[in-house]
């Protein structure tokens, strides 16, 4: 066919042109006078995305310079994202090393008291062991309390022509332990009596403390403690029998030495060993405590570290999103157009071959159908959706 001065051949450009793919194809048929070739050039056009429906999605040319900014930025943010996330990996890896020690100290405990079942009793804590311990030691507390206070209510206030009155009714000198008319007597005279047993209190607490020492002395500042105690409560003693015998002088009685006076002796061991006694049940007592400690303390230590795991997990930032976003945009901004390509080129043949219809073109439309079905069999164009693309620098 001959074609006219007139006549314009269009060639494929790379400049993306969003139209009416039917309409568009038979105006350029009409232009051309349906030339296959012509035809030919607009198909190519379709397969790299410069020529697309007006509906299709997609970034146009003057969308790009915003989502570079936008890329860019998320850029930064995704470097800054890592290099935060790195420093808390390795906070966290830090971290559950130590509770893989801890753990591992824990499983080694367990293995050895397997092993060894009297370690197990020596080492591990005893609940029946403690409440024996406390339920002893909160009963002699109150026993030396009022021991303690009496004692020295009757060692250092004594009313002589009292003693001497109950001597004479045949009552004897009286009960150690205090009435509850003598403890009312003994405030009368003097609060601080009841600071008195926090002395040997102190006394016993410091009984504990020595024992804890790492101190190659320590056994002769135990023995010391020991033997300040024993002088105080002997003193008491002492006091006590003097009182008494002193109360006899007045009457005219016998009197006999301290050493000889049973009272004396039973005077002094009922604060003195009760005193050693109530020493060792507060240390077995701590002692005891640690025990549960030790496998207590492994189990605190790995659920803290653990809770700090689980804070600094919580202060990652994600980067997947991140990184989604940026794989997008870098795909919107190398993409020209998402749509159906055989659909686009049923519409615009539809709309060449339209311009066709007369039959003295009923040759060129059937070259054309021919053009239309080699070039979808070359280039594997079928139904569906796919991806018409035209990479650009980013």
């Amino acid at each position: 066919m001959e074609k006219s001065n007139s006549t314009v051949k269009e060639k494929a450009i790379h400049q993306v042109d969003y139209v009416n793919l039917q309409e568009f194809g038979y105006e350029k048929a009409g232009h051309v006078k349906g030339d296959p070739e012509i035809y030919t050039s607009y198909l190519n056009r379709m397969l790299n995305g410069d020529l697309v429906d007006e509906k299709s999605s997609g970034l146009n040319e003057d969308e790009k310079p915003e989502m570079r900014e936008k890329l860019k930025q998320l850029t930064s943010k995704l470097d800054e994202a890592t290099r935060n996330n790195e420093e808390i990996n390795a906070q966290i890896k830090e971290k559950q090393d130590k509770v893989d020690i801890r753990r591992e100290e824990l499983l080694d405990l367990h293995k050895k008291y397997e092993k060894d079942p009297e370690a197990l009793k020596k080492e591990t804590f005893s609940p029946f062991k403690y409440a024996v311990n406390l339920f002893l030691l909160v009963m002699l507390t109150g026993y030396l309390f009022f021991f303690y206070v009496s004692a020295a209510y009757k060692a250092l206030y004594t009313d002589f022509e009292k003693i001497a009155e109950s001597i004479a009714a045949g009552i004897g000198t009286g009960s150690i332990m205090p009435k509850p008319a003598e403890l009312a007597e003994a405030i009368q005279y003097n609060y601080l009596l009841f600071l008195v047993p926090f002395v040997f209190y102190a006394f016993g607490w410091a009984f504990h403390i020595i024992l804890e020492l790492k101190h190659k002395y320590k056994f002769v500042f135990l023995g010391t403690l020991i033997a300040i105690t024993f002088t105080v409560d002997f003193l008491i003693a002492l006091l006590i029998h003097n009182n008494i015998e002193y109360a006899k002088e007045l009457m005219g009685l016998a009197t006999r030495s301290w050493a000889a006076n049973p009272a004396f002796w039973v005077i002094l061991f009922l604060g003195f060993i009760v005193y050693i006694l109530w020493s060792i049940l507060l240390d077995s007592l701590f002692r005891e405590w640690a025990k549960r400690r030790i496998i207590q303390n492994l189990k605190k230590i790995i659920k803290h570290l653990r809770e700090d795991i689980k804070a600094l997990q919580n202060k990652l930032i994600p980067e997947e999103p991140i990184r989604f976003d940026i794989a997008n945009i870098r795909e919107d901004l190398g993409t020209v157009i998402l749509g159906n390509l055989k659909s686009y080129i049923d519409q615009f043949t539809t709309g060449w071959i339209s311009y066709l219809a007369p039959q003295n073109l009923k040759e060129v439309k059937v070259k054309i159908l021919n053009i239309k079905k080699d070039f979808e069999e070359k280039h594997g164009i079928k139904s569906g959706m796919v991806k018409v693309i035209k990479r650009r620098g980013i």
